[in-house]
Order: C-alpha cells, then sequence, then structure tokens
C-alpha cells in the first residue's frame, strides 16, 4: 500500500530569489563539479548549497553543516516560506523525447515510511558511500530538499484525472524550464475533496522507485536511528515521511538507455574481441552510426547490441543468438545484463567488482558523445543499449529481483528545489 499525505511545503519566496530558473538543479547524483560551479553562480540562494554544498570538496565525509546551517537560515529569513495549508502538489513535465512532445503529469507529496515501507518495490541495488553521505546530509538538515522519483500504474487514470480537474484554468504557482529544455510547472493542491481522492486512490498502489534508491534507503535508516534515540515525529512533516514524486506508467513514462565506454584494459584488440564474442552474437557492420542506430531500433524486441571499437572507423551490431542464455533468471532477459555477462565480463574481464568501482568503464546518455570519445582516443570502446522496458521493470522488481546499477534512466529527471519539507521532532 502506498499511503501519502499532504503536507505545509516550503517554497521559494519570489520577492527574495527573484527568477526560480536560477533557484532549483538538476538532482544531485546528476550534478558535475562544473554544473556545481554554475548553479553557485547563479544566485546565493540556489539549492546546490543545500543539497550538494561545497563543503564536500573540502572533505568528502563532511556531516554538511553548512548545508544545515543554510537551510535553517533560510527558513528564519523567509527565503523559505511554508504553505498556509497541507497540500498534494501537483507537478507537470512538458518534453521532447523521440521527436515529438510528451506531458509527464505526476504529484508530490509525503510518502508514510512505516505504512508504505513494504509496498515501495526497489529495481536496484545500492551501495553504502552514497547512502552513508545523503544520511549525513539528512542528519543535518533534518528535512527534504529533493524528491525520490515513484511509479505506479493505473490504467483508469483516477489521479491524473483529479490533477487535472484540480488545476484546470490555474496558472502554475512555479514555472520553470531547466538546462535540457523541460518546462517544469507544480501547482499546490489544498481542496480536501482532491486530496482525499488522490490518498484513497493510492492507497491499494505498489510503488517502484524509478530513481532514488540511496535516498529511500537512507530516510528509511534515518527513521530508525531517531526511533532508537527515543524521539518523536511532531505533525505529520517528520522524520517518519518522505517527500516523492509518484508517476502512473499507464499515463506515459521516458526510459532512456546509459551507455557503457571502455578504458584503461591493459590489453584491447577489437578484431580478437568480434572474433570470441562470435559463439554468442551474430555480427553485422553498420556503414555508419546512424545506420546502427535505425538497426538497433528495428531490434528493440530482440537482444541487440552496438559496438564502436577504436581505430577501426566501423560501427558493429552484434545479436544474440539465443533467447535466454541465462537459463529462468529473469534478469537474463535484460540488454544490460547479457551485456554486463556475456559481453563486459565473459569477452574483457570487467567482472561485478570492476564494474561496481568503475576501473574500466564510465557512463553516457547520449550516442553521438560516445562516438566522439572513441574518435577522440579518450576510450578504447563504445557499447550501445537499446532502454529498458516499465514491463521489464514491474516484472523483475516485483519478482524480488535487482537489475544492475544503471539499468534505467528516466527522462526527465525531478528538479531539486521545487519544495522542501522541513522536520517537526521531538527530542528527548
Amino acid at each position: 500500500m502506498a499511503v501519502v499525505h499532504p503536507f505545509k511545503g516550503f517554497r521559494y519566496s519570489k520577492d527574495v530569489v527573484g527568477d526560480f530558473n536560477r533557484v532549483v538543479t538538476q538532482p544531485y547524483d546528476k550534478t558535475t563539479p562544473s554544473m556545481q560551479d554554475a548553479y553557485y553562480q547563479n544566485s546565493p540562494y540556489n539549492v546546490v548549497r543545500i543539497t550538494l554544498n561545497l563543503e564536500k570538496r573540502e572533505n568528502f565525509e563532511t556531516n554538511y553543516a553548512d548545508a544545515g546551517a543554510t537551510f535553517r537560515k533560510w527558513v528564519e529569513q523567509k527565503v523559505l516560506v511554508q504553505d498556509s495549508l497541507p497540500a498534494i502538489y501537483a507537478y507537470y513535465q512538458e518534453y521532447v523525447a523521440d521527436g515529438s512532445t510528451k506531458l509527464q503529469k505526476g504529484f508530490i507529496a509525503l510518502l508514510d515510511l512505516k505504512n508504505s515501507e513494504s509496498g515501495v518495490i526497489p529495481h536496484e541495488n545500492t551501495l553504502s558511500a552514497p547512502k552513508q553521505d545523503r544520511l549525513h546530509l539528512l542528519r543535518s538538515i533534518e528535512g527534504n530538499e529533493d524528491l525520490i522519483y515513484m511509479l505506479y500504474s493505473d490504467d483508469r487514470l483516477t489521479v491524473i484525472d483529479t490533477l487535472d480537474k484540480s488545476i484546470s484554468r490555474r496558472p502554475p504557482e512555479i514555472e520553470v524550464a531547466d538546462e535540457y529544455g523541460v518546462t517544469h510547472r507544480l501547482w499546490a493542491i489544498a481542496e480536501p475533496e482532491a486530496v482525499s481522492s488522490i490518498q484513497n486512490a493510492m492507497n491499494p498502489q505498489k510503488l517502484y522507485i524509478a530513481d532514488g534508491h540511496h535516498r529511500f534507503e537512507t530516510s528509511v535508516n534515518f527513521m530508525r536511528e531517531c526511533e532508537q534515540r527515543h524521539w518523536q515525529p511532531v505533525g505529520v512533516e517528520s522524520f517518519n515521511k518522505r517527500m516523492v514524486a509518484c508517476f502512473n506508467i499507464a499515463g506515459g513514462v521516458t526510459i532512456l538507455p546509459t551507455h557503457r565506454l571502455i578504458r584503461d584494459l591493459p590489453v584491447f584488440d577489437a578484431p580478437s574481441f568480434l572474433r570470441a564474442v562470435e559463439t554468442h552474437f551474430a555480427i553485422e557492420t553498420a556503414p555508419s552510426a546512424s545506420e546502427l542506430w535505425r538497426k538497433m531500433d528495428d531490434g528493440r524486441n530482440d537482444h541487440v547490441f552496438g559496438f564502436y571499437p577504436e581505430k577501426l572507423g566501423q560501427c558493429y551490431l552484434l545479436r544474440l543468438k539465443e533467447k535466454t542464455p541465462g537459463g529462468k533468471d529473469p534478469q537474463y532477459l535484460l540488454d544490460v545484463s547479457i551485456l554486463h555477462s556475456l559481453l563486459l565480463e565473459h569477452s574483457l574481464g570487467i567482472d561485478a567488482n570492476k564494474l561496481e568501482a568503475q576501473t574500466n568503464i564510465d557512463y553516457e546518455r547520449d550516442r553521438d558523445t560516445c562516438i566522439r570519445l572513441v574518435d577522440e582516443g579518450r576510450y578504447q570502446a563504445a557499447f550501445f543499449l537499446n532502454p529498458t522496458t516499465t514491463d521489464q521493470l514491474q516484472r523483475i522488481a516485483s519478482g524480488g529481483e535487482r537489475m544492475p546499477q544503471k539499468s534505467t534512466d528516466f527522462y526527465p529527471k525531478l528538479l531539486t528545489g521545487l519544495v522542501f519539507m522541513k522536520m517537526d521532532i521531538k527530542k528527548s
């Protein structure tokens, strides 16, 4: 079950910060150092000063003392102002994908961690370092500045209909365009009837974590830590809740593939590699990258991979000869699992430990960038994948399995800084 609550969110005061575009950011784990610097320059009130404070550069094990102090100061100085009524926030994203304009409709609410944890289904494994980093931040700010991206599936579109009716003829309270051309709009919905309708429709739903596995586990761990200290939640906004954004799979969700770039292998010979993988793959050449993309798109229902090695100036399509080489393991039906096992580990020696440590591999969303980086001699080869589907995600996650890292790349990302939750805690 998914128990969601309206809450009195804190939002930026336009009178203080001016242009909302200058204070919001991409998620912390998608923010590069150059983006971090740019966000700092954008505004003294940019949320990066909380979610990814520069103090981490000085001390990788930082406890984010400055981030916590900044959050409290902004609340005290009315940079962030709390809404007077508890609300569920309609969150709509307009973007272009596959050459067409799409509109993704969701909402932001507080998820009850104690009553909903069993209904939240992860699909990726987590790593200890990111969880420890986010725990340090959570302890310092005692609040949420970002969103966990959750998916549910309801063919009746009950929540979307309620959202549409509630915001009809109302201009958004926040509208920003991010650096990727995505327009983000936010409305506060405080009407009790609409809020109850959303809560009732979500109650029987399972939630699948799209993005934010580390932050969700961190929130649960922080709740348990608070309980061990005999702290008590006060009101709705406290440590036993987590701010989330929920989107209906049936309403349309975009998943992009994440491609693999190979580097620093002591011995890499593309012709030898191609001969070695012929046991499991049929190999076709493609005269150009655009022809490779077309062949991959045509092969979406098969297990096909693109391969572009250094020096040869040639693209290759690798098509799996057998449908299920992994036997009954459902993960093996994923392209990314086949890539990791048969191509990276079996043929190149890049095993699970090296993948986790990123010893010989980097990740890139843009295919043309991969080609350019190989041509520049910065990588030895690139492997290209088709995207994981929502059906695959649901089947594997519901079966209790976990996908490899970087199996899914949901687009567009949820902006950080649209709304904040500040915890009210009674500390004994």
